[in-house]
């Protein structure tokens, strides 16, 4: 092979590469995307929150849900979680789940904990982890 070949196959090989780097996510952190809807409820006149349904954008088997308060995270280098949840062993994979409701497998990290209700104008956040892969989200009530 002569040296030119060599050499634009060298360069070939280093712009594939930084294509690879820079235009596909192969060597980017997975991240949980979570999208949510309030339900609004029908009939009731209560001081806390609509319901909240979180949906992921593909099954994952979840093994942390935590939900803080962005207030308290503002003044708090440790904010306290309004809701969290670990996997017992193997969680069931879920595409959607309820602020409050316990997905099959999970339970709240402190024994006999149960999840605070959110106030009406809240500014809250999630934070999802399926093993290695995790995602967050902001989120209000309303």
């Amino acid at each position: 092979m002569k040296s030119q070949s060599k050499f634009l196959i060298f360069i070939a090989l280093i712009l594939a590469a930084i294509y690879a780097y820079r235009f596909t996510d192969w060597f980017q952190e997975k991240k949980i995307q979570i999208k949510y809807r309030t339900l609004a409820e029908r009939g009731s006149a209560k001081s806390s929150a609509d319901s909240i349904t979180f949906y992921l954008e593909k099954e994952q088997q979840l093994t942390s849900i935590k939900v803080i308060s962005i207030d308290d995270a503002a003044t708090n280098k440790y904010p306290h979680a309004l809701w969290h949840l670990v996997s017992d062993s193997n969680s069931v994979p879920v595409t959607d789940f309820i602020y409050g409701a316990t997905p099959g497998g999970m339970k709240p990290k402190v024994a006999g904990l149960m999840p605070e209700p959110l106030q009406k104008t809240g500014n809250y956040r999630i934070f999802v982890e399926a093993g290695k892969i995790k995602g967050e989200k902001d989120f209000q009530t309303r």
